[in-house]
């Protein structure tokens, strides 16, 4: 399932068209904290597993969506989620951890 650090896709609920980079960062129960990575804490939100708000890395290029980057990464034009997971030393939440 998800643990703390584990990076995914999630989309902002007050800008649905933005799904961006997020990191788990807190959980309570079958509920946890995602932080958009860069941006600040205010949008942060509990998601449960089952919603259709969040999506395992890679989800956005698999559907031919724009993966919103966080602010002032460098290689947010090339953006890698292999390279990215590696220069914040993070592991993906696996795809069989997302209920949808």
């Amino acid at each position: 399932g998800f643990r703390v650090g584990m990076k995914l896709e999630a989309v902002d609920k007050k800008n649905p068209t933005f799904i961006c980079v997020a990191t788990v960062t807190d959980m309570v129960d079958n509920r946890f904290l995602v932080h958009f990575d860069n941006w600040d804490e205010s949008y942060d939100y509990w998601y449960e597993a089952a919603s259709p708000h969040i999506h395992p890395v890679g989800w956005c290029k698999e559907h031919k969506r724009t993966l919103i980057t966080p602010p002032d990464y460098p290689h947010a034009k090339h953006f890698s989620w292999e390279k990215y997971l590696e220069e914040t030393s993070s592991l993906p939440a696996p795809a069989r951890a997302f209920k949808v």
